[in-house]
């Protein structure tokens, strides 16, 4: 990005936040087409919602050559949005029938008396765009005919920024009031491992439109079995407990016989302002046979159980109405025997293990109820070159300022401006088409709610 370049991100930023009013952000736009369309009885008479999200933005950074910008992924491995210039990130369509229970199923248990009553219901999450094809899930949506050819070529994908459908959500949950109360899911779904989640929803804890790189080392979809309990609500706090039986990381096709463990411990103060989460997802993930490798949830190709393990432990706190702080600890392991037949899929060396562990935080200031500024620091160590895109060896860094306009119910606008610096193992450079070892972006986002 040249110096104009700089001061037009700046100038995004400061006439953003100069241009805002200061009037209060009316009812969230969520659901309004649905309602215009079908009317209020499908949510009044059967607690049914339809929503949509529309999540585009315009970034550029200060490394790519003009040819570069042309093709897509010219920002990686930035997370987030990938290709300079505008870019359709995601349109999301929401259907949810959610629980009228003590726990938010991947998210949160709740205070106050359990519910008595059985409670059933579903959710649906169909997504279109450039964030679709790290969405998909194999033996799913991975080679529906709309992926295709990027589904079976990336570097096609990445040449023509090939847009991707997704259903990265698809589940059955249920109610239980048996002891504590029991909430169950079943089905494909997201797992809800690390401090920033997808999508860009409007109750994310996502503050910016980038993401860190610790979000990058998460499994994006899991297919299985999850159920969730409250196990304390009292002055103490309130403590949930989660646990599921996984096909795998992004794996409706279990290319390994071996299943996954995945679960979680949510701690919440009396008054929810402030909680820690511990998450974790354990299991084989190897791909045992050549011919069917799973390359975006592993990169081990071994007639041999390899063990892979991936921990979270992240919490918010709000300090007052206008300051919080969010943090999170990252930890990922991946065994290698070492063995002439276990290899790593991207390079076609012998594997014999890597680890990786990263650190981010992000502070807040909420001047107004449709106005806030953040701030967000990120380390993360991948010596081993193996969970990051590239398999570069080094240590990442991270840091990035932008704000959150609430325009009006349906439309929010979030600018930011990202420092990104890499200090290498030996000699690789991850920025700049392998060139460079910094790099500065500014980007725009708009998220449109209907």
């Amino acid at each position: 990005m040249s110096i104009e370049k700089c001061s037009l991100a700046g100038a995004l930023l400061a006439t953003t936040a100069l241009s805002c009013a200061h009037a209060e952000v009316p009812d969230k736009g969520e659901g309004t087409l649905a309602r215009q369309l079908f009317g209020p009885a499908l949510e009044e008479d059967y607690g049914i919602t339809v929503s949509g999200l529309l999540d585009i933005g315009y970034i550029r950074n200060n490394r790519s050559t003009s040819e570069e910008r042309k093709d897509g992924l010219s920002n990686s491995p930035l997370p987030g949005f990938s290709d300079e210039g505008a870019e359709l990130g995601s349109l999301h369509v929401f259907v949810d029938k959610p629980l009228a229970s003590n726990f938010i199923p991947r998210v949160t248990p709740l205070p106050g008396i359990k519910p008595e009553a059985f409670s059933f219901g579903f959710s649906m999450e169909a997504l279109y765009g450039r964030n679709g094809q790290f969405a998909r899930t194999y033996g799913w949506d991975m080679h529906w005919p709309a992926n295709s050819p990027g589904d079976d070529d990336p570097a096609s994908a990445k040449r023509h920024k090939q847009l991707f459908l997704a259903m990265p959500n698809l589940f059955a949950s249920a109610y239980l009031p048996y002891g504590t109360g029991l909430s169950l899911l079943a089905g494909i779904f997201g797992p809800a491992i690390g401090y920033e989640i997808p999508p860009n929803i409007r109750e994310s804890r996502n503050r910016f439109a980038s993401k860190t790189y610790a979000f990058l080392s998460e499994p994006g979809t899991l297919a299985g079995v999850l159920g969730s309990t409250r196990l304390l609500d009292s002055e103490a706090g309130i403590i949930g407990l989660e646990l599921g039986l996984v096909q795998g990381w992004n794996n409706l096709r279990d290319n390994n016989h071996d299943k996954s463990v995945t679960g979680a411990l949510r701690w919440r103060s009396p008054d929810m302002g402030t909680w820690v989460d511990y998450e974790f997802i354990v299991g084989n993930e190897q791909n045992s046979n050549a011919d069917d490798v799973q390359l975006f949830a592993s990169r081990v190709i071994s007639p041999h159980a390899q063990f892979k393990q991936q921990h979270s432990l992240n919490g918010w706190h709000a300090f007052d109405a206008q300051w919080s702080l969010g943090a999170e600890f990252v930890y990922g392991q991946q065994a290698g025997d070492g063995k002439p037949e276990t290899i790593n899929a991207l390079n076609g060396k012998t594997f014999d293990g890597a680890q990786w562990w990263g650190i981010n935080s992000v502070v807040t200031y909420q001047q107004r109820k449709d106005l806030s500024y953040s701030l967000r620091g990120e380390y993360f160590r991948d010596r081993d070159g193996y969970i990051l895109p590239g398999g570069q060896r080094g240590d990442l860094n991270a840091l990035t300022v932008g704000l959150r306009y609430d325009v009006n119910a349906n439309l929010s606008i979030r600018p930011e401006l990202r420092y990104d610096w890499f200090d290498p193992l030996e000699h690789d450079a991850p920025f700049g088409n392998g060139r460079d070892r910094t790099q500065l972006t500014g980007l725009i986002e708009a998220l449109v709610y209907f």
